[in-house]
């Protein structure tokens, strides 16, 4: 039973495991992209050359024709793609791929933007950048919206790849599983004489694929440690069945058997009982995580995301058998030593085990035990008498309680962390309309002409039947010049990204010492303002002080103290970027006539500019709302009041708006009519966050439900095996129990001592296991990233009182099955019992 039960364990540990694993493949599939790896400004011989290379799974080539005119509705790159493309990063769902050069596909989302329906048939017509004539497009076939280009707001339309046609590709590479990628990716950068600054890996996707199916450190360790856990079980079974066989052994060894040949006889008797449990606890372990990954494993997701296939792991079912062969001969090693320590004689007459310990445990019982009762007293007796087996029984029960709390309090954390990641990628909205408008390089363009919408247009979204809350942003690209950065490692560690060696994030003035720092000034409406409360640092938000006056609330970023390079937006708990305090009198300034934004963006202007001073009020860690260009959220970001905004630059446009839903709204109704509304402003990107938000949360369930779902198996299984050693250590001790109620206890005492022995082993196995949890729990508390999120350390005392609960149970439940069964047998043949 103990073989088929840690067979299983590990089995169906593994099982899971590796369904993980691919779980976690296909969510870095849908953040990140499908491909391994890409290759820009291919030419036609290199084309060649990448298609000729091995383990290629799916390769997709996409070559730049043009892009729609700065005055169009929608900021468009139109694609030629060839098929795989297509199918790899998305899904047709409507009509056909394109195949003449005027037709193409495109996302729903898209179509949206434009206030169009998702619909076959229709044409397209757009002014394109640097050409005279307008050209028309006939849409053949509807795209399922991609999860990365469509929260960054980035619109693509595709058309049919003419390889023959065309000389400059962008190649798009996901390789076979299990194949070396990183090696194959060096050999095609040899082989097609590539610049490796085309090159553009996925090294987290990499590093997971290649994991995949691999019996990975982790795995090794889990199906290692449970089955020297299991060992553990088996062995202290297996030494009372052998103490209740001793005589046989005597027998044996009395007519002339040899050491060695009794070692063989036993290690015979465990590998017979291993090949008819191990096909058994495979079985067992795969079939319960199969039930498991069909109940609750495959969660159903919008979109193109595919739900978790059953994966058989081979590799930890050979690893299983071969621990399981070890730990064979172990036991029958170890065994063997502890039988032949023992005369035939005293075999035959089973006179051996009195040892002065158990002497010495009695007596310091009995002091303990003086004020309870005798069935107590002996219950107490029975459990310390024998040291190893008291350890083992109470450590078995305190690691399922261990493992439970830590893998709790782990799995506690991704939540945040998943919360974390929709903040960083400002998804902070059911529906987000931006218009990001892109001044053509060169153009003598105002600063202050920004696209966006009016307050008739807001007013519109306000009215919808269903549009709960409307939030409202106007963001003007800035600068401000500072005395001091605090963190001047994190901005030269941003400005060495090959982007911004072209479009540096600050350059220091060598004459005044000063550093010039891209920013953004930023004009929120009241609920937008009132979003920020919650990041706080320092400082007051007084808003109705900012309607009136130049109070301003001042993003600083603030970099983790424990994470190097990296921002936390928790308020206090990094390091502030920039020496900005609350009382601080700031200055953001911009040109004060055209511009030209390639020259304003690379810092290399000379422009005559307008300076506008703010006196800061409050600090914050997170600017809530934000279209990720020019800055990003790396600049000291300067927000005011809409209203003071308006009056102080005559900005009356909003580029980026929040809109949140009511509970029982119609979501597909509002989609067609904020897309609408965005289509009356030429740039404007509507995009519903809803989805991408559910199925984010969908992911980050699956991954916990997987994690549980393996904790729970370990438990379980774990549990069984106390219940069958607990339930074998007392059975091996009928015969004593046949004497206690020869001599006149009563059948209730009998069950009452048998179930307080049970109670015993759960308070004591809980003792340990609340201490273990507590200090685990506290190290991982400062080793695992929960400072860094602003997690303070908290206990999770439902968790630990479950645990408490489970162990009492399972200690009561594995005394009570085998006091039943010996109940039943008569005193006179308990008694006589000796096996």
């Amino acid at each position: 039973m103990s073989i088929i039960l840690a067979t299983s364990l590990v089995v169906g540990i593994g099982t899971l495991s590796r369904s993980a694993q691919q779980a976690d493949v296909d969510r870095l599939k849908r953040e990140l992209g499908t491909d391994h790896v890409y290759f820009k400004n291919i030419k036609k011989n290199q084309l060649k050359s990448i298609k000729s290379s091995k383990d290629i799974k799916n390769l997709g080539i996409t070559s730049y024709y043009t892009s729609t005119d700065v005055n169009e509705k929608l900021p468009i790159n139109i694609l030629y793609a060839n098929k795989n493309y297509l199918t790899s990063h998305s899904k047709l769902i409507k009509g056909r791929f394109p195949k003449a050069s005027n037709e193409v596909v495109v996302e729903k989302w898209i179509l949206n933007s434009m206030g169009l329906k998702p619909e076959i048939n229709q044409n397209l017509t757009f002014k394109l950048y640097q050409k005279e004539n307008p050209e028309t497009f006939k849409v053949v076939g509807i795209l399922e919206d991609r999860f990365i280009e469509k929260q960054k707001g980035q619109c693509e339309i595709f058309s049919n790849l003419n390889e023959s046609k065309l000389n400059d590709f962008t190649t798009y590479i996901e390789f076979n599983e299990g194949s070396d990628i990183n090696t194959n990716i060096d050999n095609i950068i040899k082989n097609a004489m590539l610049d490796e600054k085309s090159i553009g890996r996925n090294s987290m996707l990499i590093e997971s694929t290649m994991k995949n199916g691999t019996l990975d450190n982790a795995s090794k360790y889990v199906a290692i440690a449970m089955s020297l856990f299991a060992g553990i079980v088996i062995y202290s079974i297996y030494v009372i069945s052998i103490y209740q066989r001793v005589q046989e052994y005597g027998v044996l060894r009395a007519i002339g058997s040899t050491n060695f040949r009794i070692f063989k006889l036993m290690l015979y008797e465990l590998f017979i009982l291993a090949l008819i449990a191990m096909p058994i606890g495979i079985c067992i372990g795969m079939g319960g995580a199969q039930i498991f990954n069909r109940s609750v494993g495959n969660i159903q997701f919008e979109g193109n995301i595919n739900v978790t296939p059953f994966v058989i792991p081979d590799k930890i079912i050979l690893l299983s058998i071969a621990c399981t062969i070890l730990i064979i001969l172990i036991i029958s090693f170890f065994t063997y030593l502890k039988i032949r320590r023992i005369s035939p004689i005293d075999a035959i007459r089973k006179t051996f085990g009195a040892d002065k310990n158990v002497t010495t445990v009695n007596y310091l019982i009995s002091k303990l035990t003086l004020n309870m009762s005798v069935t107590k007293s002996i219950s107490a007796k029975n459990i310390f008498r024998n040291k190893k087996g008291f350890i083992i029984i109470v450590l078995s029960m305190s690691i399922g309680g261990i493992i439970v709390i830590k893998d709790n309090y782990k799995y506690s954390f991704l939540d945040v962390q998943n919360k974390s990641t929709q903040e960083q990628t400002y998804m902070n909205a059911d529906f987000i309309l931006s218009n990001v408008y892109l001044n053509e390089i060169g153009s003598n363009t105002s600063f202050k002409d920004i696209k966006g919408f009016s307050d008739s247009q807001i007013d519109k979204i306000k009215n919808i039947d269903g549009i709960d809350k409307v939030k409202t942003a106007s963001i003007l690209n800035t600068r401000i010049e500072v005395n001091k950065i605090n963190r001047l490692d994190y901005y030269e560690a941003i400005n060495s990204n090959p982007y911004y060696k072209l479009n540096p994030l600050f350059i220091k003035n060598k004459t005044t010492g000063k550093y010039t720092l891209k920013q953004k000034l930023k004009g929120y409406n009241d609920e937008m303002i009132k979003s920020l409360e919650k990041y706080l640092v320092s400082g007051n938000i007084n808003l109705k002080e900012m309607k009136k006056e130049n109070l301003a609330i001042v993003y600083v970023p603030e970099i983790s103290k424990t994470q190097k390079y990296t921002k936390t937006f928790t308020p206090g708990e990094g390091t502030p970027a920039i020496d900005i305090k609350v009382g601080d009198t700031i200055k953001v300034k911009y040109p004060k006539g055209g511009m030209d934004t390639g020259l304003y963006e690379s810092l290399k202007d000379n422009y005559e500019y307008l300076e506008y001073e703010f006196r800061v009020g409050a600090i914050i860690s997170y600017t809530f709302a934000d279209n990720g260009m020019y800055s990003g959220d790396d600049g000291v970001d300067v927000i005011t009041s809409s209203e003071y905004l308006k009056k102080l630059t005559g900005v009356d446009k909003y580029n980026l708006v929040y809109a949140d839903l009511n509970e029982n709204a119609n979501k597909k109704k509002i989609n067609n009519l904020l897309g609408k509304i965005g289509s009356e402003v030429s740039g404007t990107t509507t995009v519903d966050m809803m989805v991408e938000k559910e199925n984010s949360d969908k992911m980050t369930s699956r991954t916990m439900i997987y994690s549980y779902g393996i904790v729970a198996i370990m438990f379980i299984i774990s549990v069984l095996n106390i219940i069958n050693n607990i339930s074998y250590n007392l059975t091996s001790r009928t015969s004593e129990f046949g004497m206690l109620r020869a001599i006149g206890i009563s059948e209730r005492g009998f069950k009452n001592m048998i179930l307080y022995e049970g109670i015993l082993y759960g308070v004591l196995s809980s003792i340990i296991t609340i201490v273990s949890g507590l200090i685990i729990q506290f190290k991982m508390y400062y080793t695992q990233g929960f400072v860094s999120y602003g997690l303070g350390f908290s206990i999770d005392y439902k968790i630990y009182i479950l645990v408490v609960v489970a162990n009492i149970i399972v200690g009561i439940l594995a005394t009570y099955i085998p006091s039943r069964k010996i109940n039943k047998i008569s005193i006179v043949e308990a008694i006589n019992i000796t096996e």
